[in-house]
């Protein structure tokens, strides 16, 4: 029973954030990254925080304060903010449903941080399953990157300037791609992390989602703030989550957070990281489908079977 609970909680979570995925897309189109960072917990963070002492009392707050707790927390911290970071830079470079899938990946920098902390066993599973996540990758890469340099030659009898300028439209894919890479890196960081947060049979999921985001949003808020105040061109008021594009950013993390991140931190502690990681990483189904019907992208069959293979090689991961 607790074994089909996890796993259905992990699909939840997968569908909760390819969902986020599609609205954050919308409202990071005129929002800075590390703006839209903090602007992502204005509903989730207090939320989740409520939920956390309603339901289990102050006791469930302070529970993560204690060693080593404290320690996971705080590596959990900064890894969830940079990951979040670099996966809406990657938005505002490329489509969602190019960045989802490569992001996805953390279920494989996962594995390897399991495996190098002696958690995990190596199994040919997870040797197969990392290859295909891997080739999976590079497919999206190089057929998304191939289809700005079929652009390139469309243009080759204009002059020189409109072809150095149609050259700097590649880089942006590049940078997105990369970028999602480094976002699947340090979201690992924060799975392991909570996963070691999670050994403490005390410590609850909500309680420790509501806290471990409540000090992102508070670390990005004093730094945006204090840039600010730098910068002295940059309005305060610009920092505003109450505008059209922070209400997307908001209601986007509380769907991503509340419900996504509480679903599958609860198959963590159902069922381990090794099997609810993978499974969770189905969201670039969820963010091909959405984001061609509501943001009129387009992906073409070869991206769609570098999709299909991230898919793949993430299910048979969580088969070890």
């Amino acid at each position: 029973m607790a074994l089909a609970l996890g796993i259905v909680l992990s699909f939840v979570a997968a569908i909760a954030w390819g969902s986020a995925m599609v609205i954050f897309k919308v409202g990071v189109k005129k929002v800075e990254p590390i703006i839209a960072t903090y602007m992502k917990g204005v509903i989730a963070v207090p939320l989740l925080i409520l939920l956390g002492w309603g339901l289990y009392g102050v006791d469930s707050l302070v529970r993560i304060f204690y060693y080593p707790s404290w320690i996971w927390l705080i590596i959990a911290v900064i890894s969830i903010t940079l990951g979040d970071f670099f996966s809406l830079i990657a938005l505002t470079k490329i489509n969602v449903s190019i960045a989802q899938p490569v992001s996805a990946a953390y279920p494989f920098f996962t594995t390897i941080m399991l495996l190098i902390a002696n958690v995990e066993i190596i199994t040919w599973n997870i040797i197969v399953g990392t290859i295909l996540i891997s080739i999976g990758v590079m497919i999206i890469s190089y057929f998304s990157s191939k289809a700005y340099n079929k652009n390139s030659e469309e243009i080759k009898e204009k002059n020189e300037k409109e072809n150095m300028e149609e050259k700097k439209k590649r880089s942006p894919m590049f940078m997105g791609i990369l970028f999602s890479i480094l976002a699947a890196i340090f979201w690992a960081g924060t799975v392991f992390s909570a996963r070691m947060i999670l050994e403490d049979v005390e410590v609850e999921v909500v309680s420790m989602m509501g806290i471990r985001n409540g000090l992102m949003v508070i670390t990005v808020l004093i730094f945006v703030f204090f840039r600010a105040i730098i910068q002295k061109e940059r309005k305060i008021s610009e920092l505003s989550p109450f505008t059209k594009e922070g209400s997307f950013l908001a209601i986007g993390g509380a769907i991503a957070w509340c419900c996504g991140g509480v679903s599958f931190f609860t198959a963590v502690k159902m069922i381990g990281a090794g099997i609810s990681t993978p499974l969770s990483s189905i969201s670039p189904i969820i963010v091909v489908f959405l984001g061609v019907i509501f943001l009129k992208e387009k992906i073409n069959y070869k991206q769609m079977i570098g999709v299909l293979i991230i898919i793949a090689g993430s299910i048979l991961l969580s088969l070890n």
